[in-house]
């Protein structure tokens, strides 16, 4: 427990420094001649840069926030502090999806690099997010009634630790930016 506890603290200060760093417009693929052609690119732009900065800044936080979850996870069956970590996670990482998937983005972007890495692990980590949750409450239910949890039921902690792999790999892969 005290490892992870290391391993938290040092993650979560590597994503500090980067999460209050400025984006700027060459980060999100446009060259300043782009933007000089048209007002209404140059005020999607500025839209775009601040969704994706908001964006940002709430990862590093449902970082932390699925951190703790994870770390309270031994507790689940003694309180609902597991469960209530839980929910603050996933209400903090669709609102960071939101402002992901609300930034506007001109024709003929294309995603490279870091950011397609980034793109991609939205694959694994959206939807384990979507049903672990699911999971964890069927699976509190079982525990609440004296039943043993079976099938898919009892994969939610194997698949809340999917989830949590990739959502940090995809903050790892930007922190990075190869």
């Amino acid at each position: 427990m005290k490892k992870i506890s290391i391993l938290f603290f040092i993650i979560l200060s590597l994503f500090t420094q980067s999460a209050f760093a400025e984006l700027t417009l060459e980060d999100l693929t446009f060259k300043p001649e782009q933007l000089k052609v048209d007002p209404k690119i140059t005020q999607m732009m500025e839209v775009r840069q601040s969704k994706l900065q908001t964006h940002q800044k709430l990862g590093l936080a449902t970082m932390a926030a699925m951190t703790a979850t994870v770390l309270l996870a031994d507790n689940a069956k003694k309180n609902d502090v597991h469960k209530i970590a839980g929910i603050t996670t996933g209400l903090l990482y669709w609102t960071t999806a939101y402002y992901s998937l609300s930034a506007p983005k001109p024709e003929g972007i294309k995603d490279s690099g870091s950011s397609e890495i980034h793109r991609a692990l939205a694959w694994i980590h959206a939807p384990l997010m979507a049903i672990v949750p699911v999971l964890g409450y069927l699976h509190k239910e079982n525990d609440r009634k004296g039943k043993e949890s079976t099938g898919i039921v009892k994969a939610h902690g194997a698949l809340a630790s999917a989830a949590y792999i990739a959502f940090m790999s995809a903050g790892l892969v930007m922190y990075f930016d190869f």
